[in-house]
């Protein structure tokens, strides 16, 4: 009966660490690092730009109009800068995302601060977009843009997530960040703050 009893057990831990192994969740991170808000000391109307450990599947391009070669392939790359942006401040930074990986990957963006101490994050919103860059040029070009996956202030990117659908193996998409200035007000004029914002890839 001892020997039926611990067969029994070894069976069950088997089956337990079996379905551990099979349920494990597959994570990595890209980053676009270091986004620079500058608000205007005065207003004046609209402004805007387009700028331009080490992950085994995740990954972003450098360059934009060039493909998905090991060489142009990165875990971070620096963000942009944004200066005199107002109430009517409009911009746009696009990006590309691979997976290098051999299964496919839902992809969740989110945002860290970096510096905010006046928390402008209440103030800025971001939309992130689906972009087919169908001329691969690297550009936002007319038609391009897709489907949008949310809009809403920096800090609740920082709460909630954005979830940007899954990208399969061996493949890259785009997508089109698009800031505007719509929360502020004269109490943010002169402040300034800097943002990370993440791309998480989760897999089995």
């Amino acid at each position: 009966m001892k020997k039926f009893i611990t067969s029994l057990a070894i069976i069950g831990l088997s089956l337990s660490g079996l379905f551990q192994a099979t349920s494990a969740v597959f994570e990595e991170t890209v980053k676009v690092a270091g986004n620079s808000f500058s608000v205007a000391t005065i207003f004046e109307g609209g402004g805007g730009g387009t700028p331009g450990t080490s992950n085994t599947a995740l990954k972003i391009l450098k360059n934009l109009s060039l493909g998905a070669e090991t060489s142009n392939l990165a875990d971070t790359v620096p963000g942009s800068t944004f200066e005199n942006i107002s109430p009517t401040w409009v911009a746009e930074s696009p990006l590309k995302i691979h997976n290098d990986g051999t299964t496919a990957l839902d992809v969740v963006a989110s945002a860290d601060y970096v510096s905010d101490v006046n928390t402008l994050r209440d103030d800025i919103y971001i939309e992130i977009s689906a972009w087919n860059d169908a001329n691969n040029n690297g550009a936002v070009d007319a038609g391009e843009e897709g489907d949008s996956f949310g809009r809403d202030t920096i800090l609740r990117m920082k709460n909630d997530t954005f979830p940007m659908g899954e990208i399969a193996a061996g493949e890259t998409k785009g997508y089109l960040l698009r800031f505007d200035g719509a929360g502020l007000t004269e109490v943010n004029k002169g402040m300034s703050a800097v943002y990370d914002f993440t791309f998480t890839g989760l897999g089995l």
